[in-house]
């Protein structure tokens, strides 16, 4: 075995093994600060220079804090090492370098002296604000046969998939196998959105249903209709404010959703575990949805996380994460990441307000 093999060996038990003390050494958030007005949605920092280029090399990280995340992140690169051969072969002299710094700290301040070089990215508008949205792993609740208010189907891939979502509100699919029913069309529709998720069957187990396809039919997304049709102003679209809708408006919740002409169908994965489009197991807030097209997957990121209220308003103040990009989005193009938040109802709710900026620094 090579001297550099041996390396990279230790290198990766001595992440995994600091993992856990690293955890409880993160930094709490910070306060915010008193001349801050809480904003919903669109939050970003203005006064900075104009920045032409999508990315430039910068000799210092400006945002001196602590990274909060350390453990996460050593913990994401052991699942990169675990299910993807071909990162490691692109990157792994990148993710040696980093894991080094990490165990010495992870003091921004010394990222060169480890090798590391930082480009800034140039934000949405040029002033580094980069769009940070969020997604997550829904928990659905179901039964495995239609019972009482558990009536709404989750179906399996059918032999012909090439019908409308209101051909398969309507019955289409009645000889296709229905993976469960859920108690809620909105859920069940959310599920398809995030294109993975679990299912709570009420044995107090989760089971895993991955993407096993889709009908062909063009993407339509509902937040935008209902800003277009005048339902929710645009300044407070949020998957809550699509909620709220949804529980006033019941009668007409079917006709919106069949406007997405779109329909996701599942497979059940017992075992598996929330992956992005790289294949790896994703951590969250160690990983990114990002435009591959500019930052290509498996890049290291250094993310100025704006922190929010359970109200959704930027508190002002934002967290160093250090995340990896694993996975892409239809929306996610350009100078916009999403954040991946984690599963459950809590991570769904964050996810679903996250709409604020924040610099990012690719780490190489």
């Amino acid at each position: 075995m090579s001297f550099s093999v041996c390396k990279q060996n230790i290198l990766k038990i001595s992440a995994i093994c600091i993992i856990f003390l690293l955890n409880a050494c993160s930094q709490q958030p910070h306060q915010p600060k008193n001349n801050v007005i809480p904003t919903q949605f669109g939050a970003k920092l203005e006064g900075r220079t104009f920045q032409q280029d999508p990315l430039i090399a910068v000799t210092e990280v400006e945002n001196q804090n602590a990274v909060v995340n350390q453990g996460d992140f050593l913990m994401q690169l052991s699942n990169i090492r675990n299910y993807s051969q071909n990162l490691i072969n692109q990157f792994d002299h990148n993710y040696v370098k980093l894991t080094n710094w990490v165990i010495m700290g992870a003091n921004v301040k010394d990222l060169a002296n480890f090798g590391i070089q930082a480009q800034l990215m140039k934000g949405a508008d040029g002033y580094q604000n980069v769009l940070m949205t969020g997604y997550y792993s829904p928990v659905i609740h179901a039964r495995r046969t239609s019972q009482g208010q558990y009536n709404q189907p989750i179906y399996a891939m059918p032999k012909h998939k090439r019908y409308s979502r209101a051909q398969i509100y309507a019955g289409v699919l009645k000889k296709t196998p229905v993976l469960a029913y859920s108690n809620s069309m909105l859920d069940n529709f959310l599920l398809g959105v995030q294109g993975s998720g679990y299912v709570d069957f009420g044995d107090g187990q989760l089971t895993y249903f991955a993407y096993a396809g889709q009908n062909g039919f063009p993407y339509t997304s509902v937040g935008r209709l209902l800003v277009e049709d005048g339902e929710i102003p645009k300044e407070k679209m949020s998957i809550q404010a699509i909620r709220h809708w949804a529980k006033n408006n019941p009668d007409r919740l079917q006709k919106l959703l069949e406007r997405n002409e779109s329909y996701v169908f599942f497979k059940q994965d017992p075992y598996g575990k929330v992956k992005g489009s790289a294949g790896v197991p994703l951590v969250p807030m160690a990983s990114v949805a990002s435009d591959r097209n500019l930052i290509p997957t498996g890049s290291v990121l250094l993310v100025e996380v704006p922190q929010m209220d359970h109200e959704g308003h930027w508190t002002g103040e934002h967290q160093l994460h250090l995340m990896v990009a694993l996975d892409v989005g239809g929306a996610v193009k350009g100078h916009h990441f999403d954040l991946y938040r984690g599963i459950g109802d809590e991570a769904g709710h964050m996810a679903g307000l996250s709409k604020h900026y924040g610099r990012v620094w690719v780490l190489q």
